[in-house]
């Protein structure tokens, strides 16, 4: 997650882009992310860019600060 102060600024496009090439530099064939809050609009848009697909959802499985109980998304991406 990127700090809201930092936001806007590719801290969260530079750490995806990061992840995916690290998993291929240590050989691994996906990624996955085991939780992507859904009202996180700006994340799932970001890895959905990056080619991650949503595959689950679980039902009210993050405490939103303000929404209280929020899906959560698994999001994989094949390398």
């Amino acid at each position: 997650m990127v700090d809201p102060k930092a936001q806007g600024k590719g801290i969260g496009k530079l750490m995806c882009q990061h992840s995916i090439d690290t998993a291929r530099d240590m050989g691994f064939k996906a990624i996955q992310f085991n939780i992507v809050v859904s009202t996180n609009i700006g994340a799932v848009k970001l890895w959905k860019k990056f080619g991650f697909k949503i595959i689950g959802t679980t039902p009210k499985g993050f405490r939103h600060s303000q929404l209280g109980f929020v899906d959560t998304y698994i999001m994989y991406k094949e390398l």
